[in-house]
């Protein structure tokens, strides 16, 4: 079987999708998981927070245990994603806010598009775009505060949800100021086992747990 491919896409920015993707690739290794991480936002904002703006290299393997593309790479990402190498039980691609060809690339190979999404109508037209592109199973992870609204409600309704929630905690906020995720660097907090579960979920959905 070949390594599948999850992609963290929306075309709507600010909904967390840098943090999600870095939060799931340090559940995956926790899991025990070979997992390769791919930035391909051209802003390069998940290889800045990992403090590895000035790298040179195509593959750098990680503190908190996963491997890291930076977007500064130079190897092809087709041949990478055509031939992943066995080591990697699982690959994760965090996407830029827009249609680009890499983009196009990923989302014909990959098993799994996650779309994170927040309690705004901008950030649940950023999801809706990204399902009108993929034939790739498409599910929606929410954001959401801890009362429940009407707009929730309406998100719900309109997406095909994953199983699992992440709230919007002050935790996740001081880890963004580090170059560690939450789950390392809080991690028993709550917030860091609803990272945990939803990656669990993905695990399932990709049927690799």
């Amino acid at each position: 079987m070949s390594t599948p491919i999850v992609a963290f896409a929306s075309f709507a920015g600010g909904v967390g999708k840098t943090t999600l993707a870095h939060a799931v690739a340090v559940a995956c290794a926790e899991f025990g998981k070979k997992t390769l991480l791919i930035d391909l936002d051209s802003s390069g904002a998940l290889t800045f927070k990992l403090g590895h703006e000035r790298t040179r290299e195509n593959v750098i393997n990680c503190s908190e245990r996963f491997d890291l593309r930076p977007h500064t790479a130079t190897d092809s990402l087709a041949a990478l994603i055509t031939e992943i190498p066995e080591k990697y039980d699982l690959v994760l691609i965090d996407s830029a806010p827009l249609f680009t060809s890499e983009l196009e690339q990923v989302l014909k190979a990959a098993q799994l598009v996650i779309s994170p999404v927040r309690e705004s109508i901008h950030s649940l037209r950023g999801a809706l775009a990204v399902m009108k592109i993929t034939s790739a199973p498409c599910k929606a992870l929410p954001f959401f505060a801890a009362d429940s609204s009407e707009l929730a409600t309406l998100i719900s309704a309109e997406l095909n949800l994953i199983d699992g929630e992440i709230s919007i905690a002050a935790e996740v906020l001081t880890a963004e100021a580090k170059t560690i995720s939450v789950l390392t660097d809080d991690k028993n907090c709550n917030v860091a086992q609803q990272y945990r579960d939803a990656t669990y979920s993905i695990l399932e959905e990709i049927k690799i747990f």
